[in-house]
């Protein structure tokens, strides 16, 4: 067996960062947990344990700028190595997987009997969906690690199924706008009237099985950082950035379960365009076709011989 002595320092060390986040949110759920115990969940005590839900949220989406550094970090440093890529896997259930799911199982929990009467007393289905996100969350990246054995950028540039990291940010936006409930602004409670807050806590634990789904689908999403950051992009583009910038810092809750949701559906948008339409991967079999110069082996120089190009292993 092959002994394993040295390791990217840097990279290891921010992919370190993302685990420890999603532990700490863990522990703050737990804090909530302790601070409801048995009791009804009274108005007295909703803006505390509230407040420990937000904080275990902004943890995760803390965890999430780590995640997008150590990848880039490790390929800027050439320090990407097999022991990064499995590291980082394992942090990303930690933090992707088991938290978002706790969290949400928790939001669940404060609003079924004892606590709450919003959602029937189900316990075991309840369970049942925060495991199956988690399991699928664990799924999704054992088959990412699989099925991408490059450490390239190319091997990067369009998911299969929903990414963990997209999952958790889903889920955890949607629990933080929930939480949002608690603020006093006008706009916030315009889109908070009882019946937009009970149907959101009635259909948490669908949507965090449908998210679960996603993340084992092979629904083609875009890499969000690479379609936003790389290249060139149009003035309307720049101004649109601008304008979804002022509004976040207005209403940072709505902008980002908005943006989180938008992504959401990019999955299946462009799966149906793709089924009906044809895409990049129209040409049948998945291959492309590309024109090389290969030596004459008759000693006559170069030929132009046309071959067919597998793509890269898509995530």
């Amino acid at each position: 067996m092959k002994a394993l002595s040295n390791v990217p320092f840097f990279p290891s060390l921010i992919t370190l960062g993302n685990a420890f986040c999603g532990f700490l949110a863990i522990i703050k759920i737990t804090d909530a947990a302790f601070l409801v115990g048995s009791r009804p969940l009274t108005a007295a005590l909703q803006p505390e344990v509230f407040a420990r839900i937000e904080t275990a949220g902004l943890l995760i989406f803390l965890a999430m700028i780590f995640d997008a550094l150590d990848g880039k970090v490790a390929r800027l440093t050439d320090q990407t190595t097999d022991f990064g890529a499995q590291l980082d896997s394992l942090a990303d259930v930690i933090t992707f997987g088991v938290a978002p799911a706790v969290l949400a199982k928790f939001m669940v929990d404060l609003h079924q009997p004892p606590h709450g009467d919003l959602l029937p007393s189900h316990p075991k289905f309840y369970y049942l969906c925060a495991a199956l996100f988690a399991l699928f969350a664990v799924m999704r990246l054992a088959r990412f690690n699989v099925e991408t054995p490059s450490h390239s950028e190319e091997a990067h540039r369009e998911f299969s199924g929903l990414p963990t990291p997209a999952a958790a940010a889903a889920i955890v936006s949607l629990l933080l706008f929930i939480c949002a409930q608690t603020d006093n602004r006008e706009i916030t409670n315009l889109l908070f009237s009882p019946t937009i807050y009970n149907s959101l806590i009635r259909f948490l634990p669908l949507v965090l099985f449908l998210t679960g789904l996603l993340m084992i689908s092979t629904l083609p999403y875009p890499h969000f950082m690479n379609t936003v950051f790389r290249g060139r992009k149009s003035f309307p583009f720049l101004a649109l950035a601008v304008f979804v910038l002022i509004l976040g810092a207005l209403e940072w809750r709505i902008v980002l379960l908005s943006l989180c949701a938008l992504y959401l559906l990019t999955g299946p948008v462009i799966g149906i365009f793709r089924l009906f339409f044809g895409g990049k991967d129209s040409g049948g079999d998945g291959e492309l076709d590309e024109e090389v110069e290969e030596e004459d082996p008759g000693g006559q120089g170069t030929s132009q011989v046309l071959r067919r190009i597998e793509p890269g292993p898509r995530a």
